[in-house]
């Protein structure tokens, strides 16, 4: 065992443990006492644990050689080559609204929180009117997308004056992402692999996904003369986005599409080229498909207590969503279908399930055990709120 033609197999304790006992009878005489508790049994047994160790630590070394086998550090090292770096935590904004003192000036980063001490910071100063409000644009001062809080919810001063009355967020915040997983990444940089160069659909559509907070990304292209079905005109490019802003959508799109393609969308950003011309680059966000999934399990002793979390993790984790621990799951790409027998994989990497039935739909009334269609310009998300668990222990 080791590297050879066929790759690196891995030496196990109880191999090393059954050469070490092979070795030891061999130089020994067959009689010598290998057993648990007599010494050279203990020494064998001592050696061949720090010795599976070192086996481990190698294969590890030859997996970080391979992105769809490396993680951590090393799988950052893959993107660094590729000037693909990853997605790192980003901070949440919205808008503060005030009551208190006319002309009181609330100045840059003054403090404010929700009451589950998530906290924000001012941006710019804000002075009162003569009706005694004002509003001003804020961030989080932590990174993650816990911090994206509901709109009404961060209404507490950090730092109370009583020249300030009341602060509200009418909106809520938006913007905050945990940092890339290993998974999402791993699957960023395999797709970047595929699409090399400039103009070309792979191309586009991996600059697209290459978007910070972007979750998934497809284009329709129009490659004749007349236009299309769906109205769009000749030699066009209509991309179609989940996640990430107009603006990073919009100078993807102008670096990645061929200069004499035009681009279609509701949505429009300019952006500015080298030699300082404006360009208009129209995009629409895709639309959400949200999968309401109804899991009737049966269970036995081996099923742990966070159990149910983990069931409605894995399947948020297979279709795509935000899990219970607020991390983004990209899952289905955009315009595939729910498989339900893909579900059914998922759910039993839980422990402790005897027998499961799925059912999902588009309609919390009308779930059934069907696949679920999904257009080419929808993407199918779900969330630990519209899944349901029955527990028939």
């Amino acid at each position: 065992m080791g590297l050879d033609k066929n790759g690196f197999k891995r030496k196990t304790y109880d191999d090393l443990l059954d050469e070490m006992s092979d070795k030891a009878q061999e130089l020994f005489g067959d009689k010598v006492n290998i057993t648990p508790r007599s010494f050279i049994g203990l020494l064998i047994r001592i050696y061949a644990w720090f010795l599976s160790n070192i086996w481990d630590m190698i294969e590890n070394v030859y997996n970080s050689r391979f992105i769809k086998k490396a993680e951590g550090v090393q799988l950052d090292y893959h993107g660094s080559n590729r000037t693909l770096p990853r997605e790192p935590a980003t901070y949440a904004y919205t808008t503060l609204e005030f009551k208190g003192v006319p002309g009181y000036l609330i100045e840059t980063e003054r403090q404010f929180a929700t009451p589950s001490d998530i906290y924000f910071m001012l941006i710019e100063d804000v002075t009162l009117d003569a009706n005694g409000n004002g509003s001003g644009d804020a961030v989080s001062v932590e990174r993650g997308s816990t911090c994206n809080v509901a709109a009404n919810t961060i209404t507490e001063q950090a730092e109370p004056v009583e020249e300030i009355y009341t602060v509200n967020n009418p909106v809520p915040a938006t913007g905050g992402a945990d940092e890339e997983t290993d998974d999402n990444y791993k699957k960023r940089q395999l797709q970047a692999n595929e699409g090399g160069g400039k103009g070309t659909a792979n191309a586009i559509i991996s600059a697209l996904l290459n978007v910070p907070s972007v979750q998934s990304a497809t284009a329709v292209f129009n490659k004749t003369m007349e236009t299309d079905a769906d109205g769009n005109p000749p030699k066009s490019v209509h991309a179609y986005v989940l996640g990430g802003t107009k603006e990073d959508i919009a100078a993807a799109l102008f670096d990645s599409v061929s200069g004499t393609s035009e681009t279609v969308g509701q949505q429009e950003v300019t952006v500015t080229d080298i030699s300082g011309y404006e360009h208009i680059v129209r995009f629409d966000y895709a639309e959400e498909v949200q999968i309401y999934v109804r899991l009737t399990i049966q269970t036995n002793s081996k099923f742990e207590v966070d159990g149910v979390t983990q069931l409605k993790d894995s399947i948020i984790g297979k279709i795509g969503g935000t899990d219970s621990a607020g991390v983004i799951q990209n899952g289905l790409d955009m315009g595939k279908p729910v498989i339900i027998s893909q579900l059914y994989n998922a759910v039993y990497q839980v422990a402790g399930l005897d027998d499961v039935t799925i059912e999902i739909g588009t309609d919390p009334g009308a779930l059934g055990t069907a696949n679920v269609s999904v257009a080419q310009r929808q993407v199918a998300q779900t969330s630990v709120d519209i899944i349901e668990v029955i527990q028939n222990a």
